[in-house]
């Protein structure tokens, strides 16, 4: 009896594993039978190695992950304190093999990062080759000195009709563009890193057009562009521009280029830098009337001389904008400030550290601004005060003032009187202490007892200290 009912128990047992073994192979069958561009797409979501490892699931898998549309390769993961030498080699072999096996798929995207350095014919032969298969998404990463050949540069300027995002991060990289006239028809994203452009074998009166029907957002962090008097960006759909320029860029160097941005439906647009290496300019400065701008220069011992210049160029195209922050304004010598034009729809306005002279300026050229910021106010002549002229905004729409950095001197307490007595509709005033041992100090006692005691414009306005 024991014997028989080990039998039957063993037979229960392989009649429970069967269905369970029919139901993985109508998995199976369930994942075979999708599309191979399906299975493509899948797989085009997994790392690129665990792509390519697929192939030991079975026969049929065995070339399946060539049908993946989305190549992302990283030099740095086939780098590890394990292994001392061959990654290198390694990463040619794996991108060279990958770029063959997948010849003859279309991609919608293409990753390349390249932490160490490779033989620059290569790079190029790998770039060219992609944009000869109509890739939407190109993204190229170096962090050595690489330049674009006349073949490359060619290919990628002939991928007008696929390229969708275009994102360039490279170290000092050369890119030769067409004499006069470039057509990207589906370009939404384009950012550009460390690129000097340079025109293709052009007279010195050429001026190249960059047509752009679709870009939405367009950022350059250190590039140039040089050979040519003038540059246009036509892009009516343009949204956001950043610009981008540091200490030690190759963009350091001033240049006569001017770009020109001929775009009607702008909202934000930055510049971020030591110096403004080449002047900036809207075709339509009317067409950033609902833009927001940022200005941020930041200190240099050796800034461009014309850097005052175009920074004050770049102002007056901003004159429309409702949102205004302007750090580096000791770039502004007090007669340019006179002439800025008005800024007749600015509502809010940062500033970064800023004279008096420099900030009456700006008020009197903001007739219904309602709130300004500012990091701190350097010292001047508190005679000023006395002759100045008061602006609209103080006694019709400024509400809110902010003061940055405060050391509880003379011209600060002047400053906030001469606005606490102007202020008409003045609702709030707050003061942000430079350092947390001035909240208890003497000095910034009498600051306050002195401020408490001044008239106000506006009987309701608060004011209130914090660190």
């Amino acid at each position: 009896m024991r014997f028989g009912s080990t039998a039957t128990t063993g037979s229960s047992t392989r009649e429970e594993r069967l269905p369970k073994m029919q139901k993985a192979n109508e998995d199976d069958d369930i994942i075979n039978k999708l599309p191979e561009f399906v299975i493509g797409c899948i797989l085009s979501f997994s790392q690129q190695k665990d792509a390519v490892r697929t192939s030991v699931l079975s026969k049929i898998w065995i070339q399946r992950w060539t049908s993946i549309t989305k190549l992302d390769f990283d030099d740095t993961v086939f780098y590890s304190p394990k292994r001392k030498t061959g990654g290198k080699q390694f990463f040619i072999n794996f991108v060279n093999r990958a770029l063959l096996l997948t010849k003859g798929s279309s991609l919608e995207s293409f990753s390349l990062v390249m932490a160490n350095k490779y033989d620059v014919l290569l790079v190029n032969t790998w770039i060219s080759s992609i944009l000869n298969r109509n890739v939407k998404n190109l993204h190229i990463d170096s962090h050595f000195e690489l330049s674009f050949s006349a073949f490359t540069s060619h290919s990628l300027f002939e991928s007008f009709y696929s390229l969708e995002e275009l994102v360039l991060k490279m170290c000092s990289c050369a890119l030769t563009i067409p004499p006069t006239y470039v057509y990207f028809g589906h370009l939404k994203l384009l950012k550009l890193s460390g690129i000097v452009l340079t025109i293709d074998s052009s007279p010195s009166y050429a001026l190249p057009r960059l047509s752009l029907p679709v870009l939405r957002k367009f950022e350059t962090v250190n590039c140039i562009w040089s050979s040519a008097k003038d540059v246009t960006l036509e892009a009516p759909l343009l949204e956001s521009v950043l610009i981008e320029e540091d200490c030690n860029s190759v963009s350091h160097v001033p240049r006569s280029c001017t770009i020109y941005f001929s775009a009607l439906h702008l909202k934000e647009f930055t510049y971020r830098g030591f110096c403004i290496s080449q002047p900036i300019t809207l075709s339509d400065p009317s067409s950033a009337h609902n833009a927001s701008a940022k200005i941020i220069l930041y200190q240099c011992e050796n800034r461009v001389p014309a850097t005052g210049s175009r920074a004050f160029l770049l102002l007056t195209q901003f004159s429309q904008v409702k949102y205004l922050k302007f750090d580096g304004s000791e770039v502004l010598a007090q007669q340019k400030v006179s002439v800025l034009p008005v800024f007749g729809m600015l509502s809010h306005l940062e500033l970064g550290f800023v004279s008096g002279e420099v900030l009456l300026g700006i008020l009197l050229k903001s007739p219904i601004l309602k709130t300004v910021l500012f990091k701190g106010i350097s010292k001047f002549d508190i005679e000023l005060l006395n002759s100045a002229v008061v602006p609209d905004c103080l006694a019709s729409t400024l509400q809110v003032v902010k003061f940055g950095k405060v050391h509880g001197y003379e011209h600060e307490l002047y400053l906030a009187k001469f606005m606490m007595e102007n202020g008409l509709v003045l609702e709030r005033m707050s003061f942000s202490l430079a350092s947390h041992g001035l909240g208890k100090s003497k000095v910034m006692e009498e600051f306050k007892e002195k401020l408490f005691s001044f008239k106000k414009g506006f009987s309701l306005l608060l004011l209130n200290f914090h660190i």
